[in-house]
């Protein structure tokens, strides 16, 4: 019985302390009069499907979460598109991007120069954003 509650300490909790916590948004700063941004995301496990997003609003979605897990999206925009990782380490985000280990709740903001990854900067009470790809 010993073994199986420090089983479950050194695999389990972490996960459930850690796991579920991950969240996503995805903001359309896209110029005004320009085409429909569309985007698909899943993983694995999970199709979250396509999405027409107005300029100006979010797509937001939360998970549970293990080191195995990965979420990519696919973007289209004004006759361009992106398909890369938006997720693929339970810290950071993922494992490329400039967002600190702690956080675990990803900001993507597209705009017409490309897409930017971001977190939230308690020290200044908003977010900061990095150019993640080029269109």
């Amino acid at each position: 019985m010993a073994q199986l509650l420090i089983l479950l300490l050194l695999f389990i909790m972490p996960y459930n302390i850690h796991g579920c916590s991950p969240s996503f948004d995805i903001h359309n700063d896209l110029p005004q009069n320009t085409p429909q941004l569309k985007f698909h995301c899943a993983s694995g496990d999970d199709d979250l499907g396509y999405h027409y997003p107005a300029i100006g609003s979010d797509f937001h979605w939360s998970f549970c979460a293990t080191p195995a897990t990965l979420f990519f999206c696919h973007f289209w925009w004004n006759e361009k598109e992106l398909a890369f990782d938006v997720f693929n380490q339970i810290t950071g985000c993922v494992t490329d991007g400039s967002v600190p280990d702690y956080v675990v709740n990803c900001h993507w903001q597209v705009k017409a120069d490309g897409i930017y990854l971001g977190y939230f900067d308690y020290d200044v009470d908003q977010i900061i954003y990095t150019k993640y790809r080029d269109w």
